[in-house]
């Protein structure tokens, strides 16, 4: 007995493939399916590619969404950057620096500058915080406060960790897991920021390195929406087709696998589906409509929002890393 799948497409000839979103992890699929002769339907809602990864575009200037350093120890995700920019990838040297009570601080710490910048006392503080922290540390470590206050002392945790952190996720830093602190911040400590200031800063083995103590990075000549313009332009000349201004609508579905998606009005079937779309919105899609369960758990996912002001200053070399 042949499944509906093997009826529709005889031996050897090509399968429909259906992705929701045209931003990096979407076109990522694509660019993919693309390498082994797969062609692609991709839906993407915005007028343009690259979700947050993107660069807008302002009378000729080029805008990015947020900060996006390309960095990875994975030879296969740079091997991509590196087929779809060539030249364009280039490498920028770091600046990163902390805005704290009117003063600039070197990122990752400089001792000297932290020292200069906190001055005396302010720095004993923060020392014997360091001390206490590694004599009588939190048990359980549960919490991102817990987690980073064992490794750099509650005062550092106070002054460099707590209030950017809440301010970027909109939780409590004793609401974040200690398991998502060791993810994000894996191998960072007090120590390993001492030994990174205090070691002949050299090229660094990116295999070794802590991520969080890169002195340089990979960049799109032209912002990140480069990047993913580029490998729109690919995936296309392959025979993918990227749809923009089509919001998913709705997802039919039954047991076991999903059978088309209808986006602008239009119904489009498939033999296999990829959505990037966010897990609420893709719950809310589904038709006929998931476990009340499901929904309740989708509704109770929240999404950061933020704004973006953008300057267009006069002069050169302005910023020594973009």
């Amino acid at each position: 007995m042949k499944s509906n799948n093997e009826q529709r497409h005889p031996a050897g000839t090509a399968k429909l493939v259906l992705i929701i979103g045209a931003g990096p992890a979407g076109l990522t699929a694509a660019y993919e399916l693309s390498k082994s002769g797969v062609t692609s339907t991709i839906l993407e809602s915005d007028t343009v590619v690259g979700g947050i990864s993107r660069t807008g575009e302002y009378k000729g200037y080029g805008f990015d969404v947020g900060g996006h350093r390309f960095f990875t120890k994975v030879s296969l995700v740079e091997k991509m950057w590196n087929d779809v920019l060539g030249d364009d990838l280039i490498t920028r040297p770091r600046l990163s620096r902390i805005y704290y009570r009117g003063k600039f601080f070197q990122y990752p710490i400089e001792p000297m500058n932290a020292l200069m910048g906190l001055g005396i006392f302010e720095s004993i503080h923060c020392g014997v915080s360091y001390v206490m922290a590694q004599l009588f540390p939190e048990k359980p470590e549960t919490n991102f406060e817990a987690w980073v206050s064992n490794r750099f002392g509650r005062r550092l945790f106070q002054v460099f960790f707590k209030s950017y952190t809440e301010k970027v996720w909109g939780i409590p830093c004793r609401e974040i897991g200690a398991d998502w602190a060791a993810q994000r911040i894996k191998g960072l400590s007090f120590k390993s920021l001492i030994m990174d200031a205090l070691r002949p800063k050299k090229k660094q083995d990116k295999s070794k390195v802590i991520k969080t103590l890169i002195n340089e990075f990979l960049y799109p000549r032209k912002g990140p929406g480069m990047m993913w313009t580029r490998t729109r332009d690919i995936v296309e000349s392959r025979g993918s087709k990227v749809i923009m201004q089509t919001r998913a609508e709705k997802i039919r579905w039954e047991p076991g696998r999903v059978i088309s998606v209808t986006a602008g009005g239009v119904e489009y079937p498939a033999d296999h589906f990829i959505s990037t779309m966010p897990i609420r919105d893709l719950f809310n899609a589904l038709d006929p409509a998931p476990p009340v369960a499901a929904l309740s758990a989708g509704r109770d996912l929240k999404y950061r929002d933020f704004l973006t002001t953008c300057l267009i200053c006069k002069g050169t070399n302005l910023f020594p890393d973009r």
